[in-house]
């Protein structure tokens, strides 16, 4: 693979060898300096904190160098300067480039023109296969597998780029998914239907206690108040939509807890000291899937 683009663009045996390479970083006692006299860009255009962050630190572990572009105003871009030259302009700095922009389809835009490798690190409402790697990775580790799990994707289906990528990455192994949302923001007909290409059943329900028992995963992304029309059901849903320990305790012992993070009205804090708990864990292990990614793109 040349770039990371779409979290639909992986096979089955692309996924595993990244999970069993994230695995080894992490069981190992030293990380090999692999990256040594390599170069990552850090081209960020929209705020981030743990995406950011890890990017950086996994490339600073495995011992190359990082350059930056903290917003969109401390670039050219600031000028009018278009993304496919200023994909021209970093192609001769670095040897890799990490990249998050404000709308759907940017990262294809600017990787046109370069030959160095493009990670997208969020684009709009568009992707962030990054997210959906180290999440299905997290479940992967304490699981030992993915098939023949369950797996919930709750809150806004319809708008969430991890949700919806978590959706077509999964599509890669024999689980159950369902979606649990309410019917203004249910998942679109386009994944439904890229599932079906891929010969997968999905379910569809608007409440957790509906299918809490049957849980293997959950994925948890918040409720978008500023897709509504309706700003009242809007904060009626939201708060249908916050998950107490009290809502989770029907739960398997060993149901995975999930969210890609920032927590906004998605688990109560109580929730925390549960130990289905992952989704810290998950910013942990970021970093050994991200170093695996730069290692196979890097070779």
């Amino acid at each position: 693979m040349q770039h990371i683009l779409s979290s639909d663009q992986f096979t089955r045996e692309q996924l595993l060898e990244i999970f069993n390479a994230a695995k080894k970083l992490q069981d190992s006692k030293e990380i090999p300096q692999t990256m040594k006299g390599k170069i990552l860009a850090t081209v960020f255009l929209e705020p981030s904190t743990r995406t950011r962050l890890s990017f950086e630190t996994s490339m600073l572990k495995l011992g190359g160098q990082v350059i930056s572009i903290p917003n969109s105003e401390s670039s050219s871009l600031n000028k009018g300067e278009s993304l496919e030259d200023t994909g021209r302009m970093i192609d001769s700095y670095a040897d890799i480039i990490a990249m998050r922009v404000p709308k759907k389809g940017q990262v294809n835009i600017f990787s046109t023109h370069i030959s160095t490798p493009v990670i997208n690190a969020g684009d709009g409402t568009g992707d962030h296969p990054t997210q959906n790697l180290l999440d299905l990775y997290t479940i992967w580790k304490e699981h030992g597998k993915l098939d023949g799990l369950t797996i919930g994707l709750m809150g806004d289906c319809c708008n969430s780029r991890v949700l919806r990528g978590m959706a077509k990455m999964l599509a890669e192994f024999d689980c159950k998914l369902i979606f649990i949302a309410p019917p203004e923001v249910q998942m679109r007909i386009d994944v439904k239907s890229y599932l079906k290409s891929k010969g997968k059943d999905y379910k569809i329900v608007e409440s957790l206690d509906e299918v809490i028992t049957d849980l293997d995963a959950l994925e948890v992304n918040r409720i978008r108040h500023e897709y509504f029309e309706d700003k009242e059901r809007a904060k009626e849903i939201g708060k249908q939509f916050i998950i107490s320990k009290q809502m989770l305790e029907k739960g398997k012992e060993k149901l995975i807890l999930l969210d890609p993070l920032p927590r906004i009205n998605t688990y109560l804090e109580e929730v925390d000291e549960m130990p289905q708990a992952k989704y810290f864990e998950a910013v942990t292990n970021s970093l050994f899937v991200r170093m695996a990614l730069i290692n196979s793109l890097l070779g």
